[in-house]
């Protein structure tokens, strides 16, 4: 076999197999099967450790044989327009793969002493084994069905973990307002895929360079900027990340910290070329990139909690990847966004032993409130101090604006969709209300 035969067949074995873990255990729940604790944590570890063995693979076999396109089977065609199967390796797909097979594992490691004998742990590693099949598909995504693909079942589980705790009200109401955010900005890349099939030669990413050319492929990139806001938590689409810390603390480190919140630098990446040329594009993601930044920053610093503390540096350091992306500083970007998903995996995933540092050796709180180096806002005369800090607690009212010009008619319209659906379908019985409380307790599921 060539070394390009050989990418090929791993390419297509890595979705296949992380494929695999996701439909076995989605079959599990469908039957409402519950297998044994050990069999679910040594599967998700064999999963996640196959995972890295076929990426490493995958890394050898394109140093030796370069760039692969690979076209797949044709799924649907219609109207001259088809649905095809293409992965593309390169070197921006590898390096993205590279990061995830050092996070998947790493989280899954951590995850089997946490949901020992927690209730709805079948539930959770479903999850995330789903998680994982949709980040391969979007990293290994050679057109942009494929990619759009990935990156809708990456949304549903970062939705579904949210609310992990279902019988936690405040966790429901968090995980729908992240629902509400990614699917208005997922018009944006559906929007483009369409648009992508009518006005473009081909929806496949190796023929970017060409399509660039295309009068409204300006429109398409805008579309894709708009599309990548509310994974990366950019403003304005930026006031579900904090809430999202409702989940677990496992998933909070592999969705908010590594690898979800990245994709949407990733997606401006994979589709560089069809952007650059367009320089109010450019000028749009620098902007938002760098208000982004700013406006994180700030709030970050007020936030009591680390979780919250967290998420608001996350965003932050996501706006400095958008100037830099901006910039067409690819490279640097890239090198940064690894950087950054290492750093936040662990500081999410120490952020609970942390709380309890301090709580427990008041040393630990002294040594970080000596380190934080200069207070910049001192510079600052005193009423603007005060008015700067009490907006920063507001989240300078940019919540509630997003509830009342986003959430509030998004729901609304869909209320009303319910509503004509109503006398088409069979009345159902009703689920019970969930309780309103706080507990950390996840309702029972296989």
């Amino acid at each position: 076999m060539t070394a390009l035969d050989w990418v090929t067949v791993l390419a297509w074995t890595t979705v296949a197999w992380a494929a695999a873990g996701a439909l076995s255990l989605g079959a599990a729940q469908a039957l409402g099967l519950a297998l044994p604790e050990s069999v679910v944590e040594k599967g998700a570890v064999l999963h996640s450790l196959a995972v890295v063995t076929l990426a490493a693979g995958l890394a050898a076999a394109w140093r030796a044989a370069g760039d692969a396109h690979l076209a797949g089977p044709t799924l649907a065609a219609a109207h001259g327009a088809a649905w095809q199967l293409v992965l593309t390796v390169d070197g921006k797909a590898v390096a993205f793969l590279g990061l995830i097979a050092l996070v998947y594992p790493a989280i899954v490691r951590f995850s089997v002493p946490s949901f020992h004998r927690e209730p709805g742990a079948q539930r959770f590693w479903f999850l995330v084994s789903l998680f994982a099949f949709g980040l391969v598909t979007v990293t290994l995504a050679g057109n942009i069905d494929v990619f759009l693909l990935g990156w809708e079942v990456v949304g549903v589980t970062s939705v579904m973990l949210i609310a992990y705790f279902r019988r936690n009200l405040r966790s429901a109401k968090n995980s729908l307002r992240a629902l509400v955010f990614y699917r208005l900005c997922d018009l944006g890349v559906l929007g483009a895929a369409v648009w992508m099939h009518h006005a473009f030669p081909s929806s496949d990413f190796a023929h970017l360079v060409d399509d660039a050319a295309i009068p409204t492929s300006g429109l398409v990139a805008a579309a894709l900027l708009f599309g990548s806001l509310a994974k990366a938590a950019q403003l304005p689409m930026s006031s579900w990340l904090h809430r999202a810390m409702e989940g677990p603390a496992s998933s909070s480190a592999i969705f908010y910290g590594a690898l979800s919140v990245h994709l949407g630098p990733y997606l401006l990446l994979r589709t560089a070329p069809l952007w650059l040329p367009h320089e109010g594009v450019r000028l749009a993601m620098g902007l938002i990139g760098a208000s982004t930044a700013l406006y994180a920053g700030v709030v970050g610093s007020t936030r009591p909690d680390a979780k919250t503390a967290l998420a608001y540096a996350t965003m932050a350091q996501l706006g400095v990847l958008f100037v830099e992306l901006a910039l067409g500083w690819h490279t640097l970007a890239m090198v940064h966004l690894w950087a950054h998903a290492g750093l936040r995996t662990w500081q999410f995933l120490r952020s609970s032993s942390l709380i309890q540092d301090f709580q427990e050796n008041p040393m630990v709180s002294a040594d970080v409130l000596r380190r934080r180096g200069v207070d910049w806002s001192r510079w600052l005369p005193t009423r603007a101090r005060e008015w700067l800090y009490l907006a920063a607690q507001r989240q300078f009212w940019l919540d509630g604006m997003g509830e009342r010009l986003v959430g509030r008619p998004v729901l609304a319209v869909f209320s009303w969709l319910s509503l004509l659906e109503g006398p088409l379908t069979p009345p159902r019985e009703a689920p019970p209300a969930p309780r309103a409380s706080n507990e950390a307790e996840a309702e029972w599921s296989p």
